[in-house]
Protein backbone atom coordinates (compact mmCIF):
# COMPACT_ATOMS: atom_id res chain seq x y z
CA UNK A 1 0.00 0.00 0.00
CA UNK A 2 2.81 2.27 1.10
CA UNK A 3 4.22 1.64 -1.95
CA UNK A 4 1.65 2.53 -4.53
CA UNK A 5 1.29 6.08 -2.57
CA UNK A 6 4.92 6.85 -3.00
CA UNK A 7 5.52 6.41 -6.80
CA UNK A 8 4.18 10.06 -7.51
CA UNK A 9 6.98 11.25 -5.30
CA UNK A 10 9.59 9.29 -6.38
CA UNK A 11 10.11 11.42 -9.93
CA UNK A 12 9.68 14.48 -7.96
CA UNK A 13 11.95 13.92 -5.13
CA UNK A 14 14.75 11.98 -7.76
CA UNK A 15 16.03 15.78 -8.64
CA UNK A 16 16.17 17.32 -5.38
CA UNK A 17 19.21 18.14 -3.32
CA UNK A 18 18.65 17.97 0.09
CA UNK A 19 19.21 16.75 3.71
CA UNK A 20 17.15 14.10 4.94
CA UNK A 21 16.86 14.33 8.60
CA UNK A 22 19.04 11.42 9.82
CA UNK A 23 19.34 9.39 13.30
CA UNK A 24 23.11 8.22 13.36
CA UNK A 25 23.94 4.99 14.35
CA UNK A 26 23.39 4.83 17.89
CA UNK A 27 25.74 4.13 20.85
CA UNK A 28 23.44 2.62 23.76
CA UNK A 29 23.22 5.07 26.23
CA UNK A 30 23.09 3.44 30.04
CA UNK A 31 19.88 2.51 30.56
CA UNK A 32 17.95 3.29 27.10
CA UNK A 33 14.98 1.95 25.25
CA UNK A 34 14.70 0.16 21.99
CA UNK A 35 11.47 -0.12 19.76
CA UNK A 36 11.28 -2.64 17.26
CA UNK A 37 7.98 -2.73 15.49
CA UNK A 38 6.32 -2.39 11.74
CA UNK A 39 4.65 0.54 10.03
CA UNK A 40 1.97 0.72 13.25
CA UNK A 41 4.90 1.65 15.38
CA UNK A 42 6.91 3.76 12.89
CA UNK A 43 4.02 5.92 11.24
CA UNK A 44 5.87 7.17 8.28
CA UNK A 45 4.38 10.08 6.22
CA UNK A 46 4.73 9.46 2.60
CA UNK A 47 7.44 11.64 2.42
CA UNK A 48 9.60 9.94 5.59
CA UNK A 49 8.61 6.36 4.02
CA UNK A 50 10.17 7.64 -0.06
CA UNK A 51 12.67 8.61 2.06
CA UNK A 52 13.73 5.98 3.42
CA UNK A 53 12.66 3.04 0.82
CA UNK A 54 14.71 4.58 -1.75
CA UNK A 55 17.50 5.96 0.12
CA UNK A 56 16.37 9.62 -1.27
CA UNK A 57 17.23 13.45 0.02
CA UNK A 58 14.08 14.87 0.51
CA UNK A 59 13.31 17.95 2.90
CA UNK A 60 12.07 17.34 6.14
CA UNK A 61 12.21 13.65 5.88
CA UNK A 62 12.93 11.69 8.87
CA UNK A 63 14.41 8.34 8.58
CA UNK A 64 15.55 6.30 11.79
CA UNK A 65 19.25 4.36 12.02
CA UNK A 66 17.29 1.37 10.38
CA UNK A 67 17.22 3.46 7.27
CA UNK A 68 13.50 3.47 7.74
CA UNK A 69 10.90 6.73 7.64
CA UNK A 70 9.37 6.81 10.54
CA UNK A 71 8.09 10.18 12.48
CA UNK A 72 9.27 8.93 15.47
CA UNK A 73 5.99 9.69 17.71
CA UNK A 74 5.31 6.03 19.23
CA UNK A 75 9.14 6.21 20.32
CA UNK A 76 9.10 9.28 21.42
CA UNK A 77 5.62 9.00 23.53
CA UNK A 78 7.80 5.50 24.94
CA UNK A 79 10.69 7.40 26.11
CA UNK A 80 8.74 10.38 27.82
CA UNK A 81 7.15 8.08 29.46
CA UNK A 82 10.03 6.02 30.88
CA UNK A 83 12.80 8.61 30.93
CA UNK A 84 14.64 6.59 29.01
CA UNK A 85 16.70 7.83 25.52
CA UNK A 86 15.25 5.53 22.93
CA UNK A 87 16.53 3.87 19.96
CA UNK A 88 14.28 3.93 17.27
CA UNK A 89 14.46 0.56 15.20
CA UNK A 90 11.21 0.20 13.83
CA UNK A 91 10.13 -0.23 10.16
CA UNK A 92 7.46 -0.12 7.75
CA UNK A 93 6.61 -4.05 6.13
CA UNK A 94 7.95 -5.43 8.97
CA UNK A 95 7.05 -8.95 10.43
CA UNK A 96 8.07 -11.50 12.81
CA UNK A 97 8.56 -14.36 9.81
CA UNK A 98 6.36 -13.36 6.35
CA UNK A 99 7.78 -9.71 4.36
CA UNK A 100 9.78 -6.93 5.25
CA UNK A 101 12.75 -7.09 7.85
CA UNK A 102 12.30 -9.48 10.19
CA UNK A 103 11.81 -8.37 14.17
CA UNK A 104 14.57 -10.75 15.32
CA UNK A 105 17.26 -9.34 12.71
CA UNK A 106 15.67 -5.86 13.74
CA UNK A 107 17.02 -7.13 17.56
CA UNK A 108 20.66 -7.98 15.25
CA UNK A 109 20.73 -4.74 13.77
CA UNK A 110 19.89 -2.83 16.98
CA UNK A 111 22.75 -4.76 18.98
CA UNK A 112 25.44 -4.64 15.75
CA UNK A 113 24.85 -1.03 15.65
CA UNK A 114 25.77 -0.60 19.55
CA UNK A 115 21.82 0.52 20.30
CA UNK A 116 21.04 -2.63 22.17
CA UNK A 117 23.05 -4.39 24.77
CA UNK A 118 23.93 -5.44 28.09
CA UNK A 119 23.22 -1.47 29.11
CA UNK A 120 20.05 -1.77 27.71
CA UNK A 121 16.72 -1.23 30.18
CA UNK A 122 13.97 -1.86 27.51
CA UNK A 123 13.09 -3.71 24.68
CA UNK A 124 9.64 -2.94 22.81
CA UNK A 125 8.48 -5.45 20.32
CA UNK A 126 5.12 -4.10 18.65
CA UNK A 127 4.21 -5.94 15.22
CA UNK A 128 2.46 -8.75 13.99
CA UNK A 129 -0.26 -7.86 11.55
CA UNK A 130 2.14 -8.66 8.32
CA UNK A 131 2.28 -12.16 9.53
CA UNK A 132 -1.45 -12.81 9.09
CA UNK A 133 -3.46 -11.64 5.72
CA UNK A 134 -0.57 -12.98 3.62
CA UNK A 135 -1.16 -16.61 4.79
CA UNK A 136 -4.76 -16.14 4.82
CA UNK A 137 -4.62 -14.74 1.20
CA UNK A 138 -1.92 -16.54 -0.30
CA UNK A 139 -1.98 -19.91 1.36
CA UNK A 140 -5.44 -20.42 2.95
CA UNK A 141 -3.76 -21.04 6.04
CA UNK A 142 -6.26 -21.71 9.22
CA UNK A 143 -6.10 -19.02 11.28
CA UNK A 144 -5.14 -21.03 14.60
CA UNK A 145 -1.93 -22.66 12.02
CA UNK A 146 -1.43 -18.75 11.69
CA UNK A 147 -1.68 -17.51 15.53
CA UNK A 148 0.93 -20.80 16.00
CA UNK A 149 3.37 -20.00 13.59
CA UNK A 150 3.33 -16.31 15.01
CA UNK A 151 3.64 -17.13 18.57
CA UNK A 152 6.45 -19.41 18.04
CA UNK A 153 8.62 -16.16 15.85
CA UNK A 154 7.63 -14.08 18.71
CA UNK A 155 9.65 -15.94 20.47
CA UNK A 156 11.96 -16.39 19.03
CA UNK A 157 12.67 -13.07 18.68
CA UNK A 158 12.28 -12.26 22.58
CA UNK A 159 14.53 -14.90 23.07
CA UNK A 160 17.20 -12.90 21.08
CA UNK A 161 16.55 -10.05 22.94
CA UNK A 162 16.88 -11.53 25.33
CA UNK A 163 20.34 -13.03 24.82
CA UNK A 164 21.74 -9.67 23.57
CA UNK A 165 20.46 -7.35 26.15
CA UNK A 166 20.18 -9.93 29.22
CA UNK A 167 19.33 -7.20 31.90
CA UNK A 168 16.19 -5.65 29.87
CA UNK A 169 12.81 -5.72 30.65
CA UNK A 170 10.95 -6.94 27.15
CA UNK A 171 7.57 -5.95 26.05
CA UNK A 172 5.47 -7.88 23.61
CA UNK A 173 2.78 -5.59 23.14
CA UNK A 174 -0.50 -6.24 21.53
CA UNK A 175 -2.30 -4.43 19.29
CA UNK A 176 -5.33 -2.00 20.00
CA UNK A 177 -8.98 -2.74 19.25
CA UNK A 178 -9.62 -2.51 15.47
CA UNK A 179 -12.68 -3.85 15.09
CA UNK A 180 -16.57 -3.38 17.02
CA UNK A 181 -17.53 -6.11 18.82
CA UNK A 182 -18.82 -7.78 15.79
CA UNK A 183 -16.25 -7.76 14.47
CA UNK A 184 -16.71 -5.18 11.98
CA UNK A 185 -14.83 -2.71 10.65
CA UNK A 186 -15.50 1.00 9.12
CA UNK A 187 -13.51 1.51 6.00
CA UNK A 188 -15.48 4.23 4.54
CA UNK A 189 -16.11 7.29 7.26
CA UNK A 190 -16.92 10.68 5.22
CA UNK A 191 -19.92 12.07 7.73
CA UNK A 192 -19.65 13.41 10.59
CA UNK A 193 -20.49 11.03 13.64
CA UNK A 194 -21.56 8.18 10.98
CA UNK A 195 -18.61 5.80 10.20
CA UNK A 196 -19.72 3.45 8.03
CA UNK A 197 -20.01 -0.38 8.97
CA UNK A 198 -18.53 -2.88 6.36
CA UNK A 199 -20.85 -5.79 5.61
CA UNK A 200 -18.20 -7.96 3.71
CA UNK A 201 -15.59 -8.13 6.14
CA UNK A 202 -15.29 -9.82 9.80
CA UNK A 203 -11.59 -9.91 11.40
CA UNK A 204 -12.51 -11.20 14.92
CA UNK A 205 -10.59 -14.47 14.47
CA UNK A 206 -7.50 -12.64 13.07
CA UNK A 207 -7.56 -9.87 15.91
CA UNK A 208 -7.98 -12.30 18.69
CA UNK A 209 -5.05 -14.68 17.21
CA UNK A 210 -3.01 -11.24 16.70
CA UNK A 211 -3.64 -10.67 20.40
CA UNK A 212 -3.10 -14.23 21.41
CA UNK A 213 -0.22 -14.75 19.79
CA UNK A 214 1.24 -12.28 21.47
CA UNK A 215 0.26 -13.05 24.93
CA UNK A 216 1.19 -16.76 24.55
CA UNK A 217 4.61 -16.12 23.54
CA UNK A 218 5.22 -13.54 26.58
CA UNK A 219 4.18 -16.17 29.29
CA UNK A 220 6.42 -18.71 27.44
CA UNK A 221 9.71 -16.53 27.37
CA UNK A 222 9.12 -14.73 30.72
CA UNK A 223 8.31 -11.11 28.91
CA UNK A 224 5.97 -8.74 30.05
CA UNK A 225 2.92 -8.97 27.75
CA UNK A 226 1.86 -5.22 27.37
CA UNK A 227 -2.27 -5.40 27.02
CA UNK A 228 -3.79 -2.11 24.43
CA UNK A 229 -7.47 -3.57 24.09
CA UNK A 230 -8.71 -2.08 27.45
CA UNK A 231 -6.96 1.11 26.72
CA UNK A 232 -8.19 1.42 23.44
CA UNK A 233 -12.02 0.09 24.11
CA UNK A 234 -14.17 2.59 22.67
CA UNK A 235 -11.54 3.53 19.98
CA UNK A 236 -11.82 1.09 17.41
CA UNK A 237 -12.73 1.39 13.60
CA UNK A 238 -16.04 1.86 13.81
CA UNK A 239 -15.99 4.47 16.57
CA UNK A 240 -16.17 8.61 16.25
CA UNK A 241 -13.01 8.57 18.30
CA UNK A 242 -10.93 5.97 16.61
CA UNK A 243 -7.83 5.48 17.09
CA UNK A 244 -7.77 3.68 13.76
CA UNK A 245 -8.17 5.26 10.13
CA UNK A 246 -10.30 3.72 7.56
CA UNK A 247 -9.26 3.25 4.12
CA UNK A 248 -11.19 6.84 2.68
CA UNK A 249 -11.45 8.73 6.27
CA UNK A 250 -12.27 12.11 6.28
CA UNK A 251 -13.39 12.35 9.76
CA UNK A 252 -10.58 10.62 12.19
CA UNK A 253 -8.03 12.53 13.75
CA UNK A 254 -5.24 13.90 12.68
CA UNK A 255 -2.84 10.68 11.08
CA UNK A 256 0.27 9.94 8.76
CA UNK A 257 -1.80 7.38 6.90
CA UNK A 258 -4.90 4.60 5.94
CA UNK A 259 -5.30 2.07 7.82
CA UNK A 260 -2.92 3.31 10.91
CA UNK A 261 -3.02 5.05 14.11
CA UNK A 262 -3.97 8.41 14.75
CA UNK A 263 -2.02 10.83 16.26
CA UNK A 264 -3.87 10.60 19.39
CA UNK A 265 -3.90 7.15 19.35
CA UNK A 266 -0.18 6.70 19.00
CA UNK A 267 0.30 9.33 22.04
CA UNK A 268 -1.67 7.38 24.57
CA UNK A 269 -0.22 3.92 22.62
CA UNK A 270 3.34 5.09 23.46
CA UNK A 271 2.73 6.19 26.98
CA UNK A 272 0.64 3.28 28.33
CA UNK A 273 3.58 1.18 27.22
CA UNK A 274 6.15 3.54 28.32
CA UNK A 275 4.48 3.16 31.67
CA UNK A 276 3.84 -0.67 32.22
Amino acid sequence: MLKKLARTLVAAAATTAAVVTMAPAAQAAPGNSVVLGDSLAANPTIVDYVAGKFSMAIPGARVNPLGCGTDYRLSGSIGAANGTEVADYTCAGASYRTGGIHMIDQVRRAHRDGALDAGTREVVLFSGANDTYPYMINDRMPVPQIREQLKVAIRDAVNEARRLAPNAKIKVVGYPTISNPDGRVCLLNVIPGQPTVDVLFNIREVEDALQWAAVDAAAETGAQFVDLKPLSAGHGMCSNDRWIAGVIDTTSGPRNLILHMTDAGLNAVGEHIGRA
